[in-house]
């Protein structure tokens, strides 16, 4: 028996004609459901480029801090400055950038975890954002993303066709697999008819296809091009246009009904207290689609821009505007979300950390261990996670970096354990590693009775 359009569109990663059919009419309307009727829903935050622990979480207690960043440190407010520190205790304090995200760990909803990371030594961007997202440091034969992961390895045959998106031009590598995830461009992009091939057209899908296809089929085999990775691409140009002409012109129209809708509310003002930023866009617009009872169980967005070698600042200045534009998005988001933030959570990452010493340019340089930040009302919140050994540079990794002691994956098995049940170890899902670890402890399990 032929597969149908349906489990073909499926199959390939472009299930788009039913779910972008389903998603425009419920952009708007629905309820928030609470009783446990929805799945919890995870939404991943990747600040891309490196984003800089010390002064996001300062250790004001550390005297080493003013002396090794003289010109980027943030003063605290016993200094005599209005825009100082925000006081975590008597060691820590929030960059005063970060208002609401300081009020949200005052509440109890938002769980900061330092020192961590992961333990690959590479400070190249390219690599350390793969290694991280598809949960394989140093393993690049591994090709598919540790959310495309879960979501195949939990499938079923009544999953929602919007069960996992990423409201952006591509899906993120996390994303990219053999499961059917959506990336809704409109954030900035109003060619979608131009740029409609480009947002499957990925690598890690391409590598996902060829591992599991059968001997002699269309998807097997070597183009004869390689990746930045250095894996073959085999998805030849002719097969991915037939899939996209399966995919039918209803659904490239829908696809470009959502972009107009979307930036058309991009253009206008602000509302419940967003920022008019795309991430504040991006934030309000996630927060109708799991309200809207969709089953929205996963969604992605990048926050570019992190990579301040230069003027990154202090109080004010680049890295302070964008913990700004991220707090504000993320508070608007929780009081937006309300009672469901009680089945939602955001979990920041960012690829590294950096120098614990400024440089010459009054910024700072690729590092080795960073933050997470773990907002929701499942959290265990009111407290610092992580262990944290300070800035003396007996411990730092080559008398220069922040040391990582929480791994990543150790943080990514706690989400997915936490939020959905699901045991990491039992289903062999990280590549020669397991979750036995001494556990970090910032979730609360959720049950299905909410």
């Amino acid at each position: 028996m032929s597969p149908t359009r349906r489990e073909f569109l499926k199959s390939s990663g472009m299930m788009l004609g039913a779910g972008v059919a389903g998603l425009s009419p419920r952009l708007t309307y629905g309820a928030p459901n609470v009783d446990g009727s929805q799945p919890p829903t995870l939404v991943v935050v990747y600040l891309r480029g490196g984003a800089d622990p010390i002064n996001t979480i300062i250790p004001i207690g550390d005297p080493l801090y003013a002396k090794i960043r003289p010109t980027i440190q943030v003063p605290t407010r016993a200094q005599g400055r209005a825009a100082g520190v925000l006081p975590i205790n008597r060691y820590f304090g929030f960059h005063p950038a970060m208002t609401e995200i300081a009020e949200l760990y005052e509440q109890g909803m938002m769980c900061p975890i330092l020192n961590c990371g992961s333990p690959h030594p590479t400070r190249s961007h390219f690599d350390a954002q793969d290694f991280m997202e598809r949960a394989a440091p140093g393993v690049k034969s591994v090709t598919e993303g540790w959310l495309n992961r879960y979501l195949y390895a939990t499938r079923t045959d009544h999953d929602t066709d919007l069960r996992a998106l990423s409201l952006q031009e591509t899906l993120p590598r996390s994303m990219r697999g053999q499961y059917s995830a959506l990336a809704v461009p409109g954030y900035g992009s109003d060619r979608v008819m131009d740029t409609f091939e480009n947002l499957y057209d990925c690598d890690s899908n391409k590598e996902a296809k060829q591992k599991n296809a059968a001997p002699g089929s269309r998807n097997g085999g070597n183009s004869g091009n390689e990746n930045e990775s250095g894996q073959p691409d085999v998805l030849p140009e002719d097969a991915m246009r037939q899939r996209i002409a399966e995919a039918g012109d209803e659904g490239i129209r829908k696809l470009r009904e959502i972009n107009e809708h979307v930036d058309g509310r991009r253009r206008g003002r602000a509302e419940g207290g967003y920022p008019n930023t795309r991430l504040g866009g991006q934030f309000r617009d996630l927060a109708k689609l799991i309200k809207a009872g969709n089953g929205l169980e996963v969604a992605a967005l990048d926050y570019n821009g992190w990579d301040h070698h230069a003027y990154q600042g202090g109080s004010n200045g680049t890295m302070s505007d964008m913990l700004g534009n991220l707090s504000q998005s993320i508070g608007a988001f929780v009081k937006d979300m309300g009672p469901r933030m009680d089945r939602t959570l955001v979990l920041t990452m960012s690829e590294f950390g950096r120098t614990v010493r400024e440089n010459g340019n009054s910024g700072t340089d690729h590092g080795r261990a960073g933050y997470m930040m773990a907002i929701g009302g499942m959290g265990n919140g009111g407290k610092i996670y992580g262990k944290w050994t300070g800035l003396e540079r007996r411990n730092l990794v080559d008398g220069r970096d922040l040391k990582v002691h929480t791994a990543f994956r150790r943080v990514f098995a706690e989400t997915l354990a936490g939020l959905y049940g699901f045991e990491a170890d039992a289903h062999d899902f990280f590549h020669e590693y397991s979750s036995r670890e001494t556990p970090v402890g910032f979730l609360r399990l959720i049950t299905d009775e909410g």
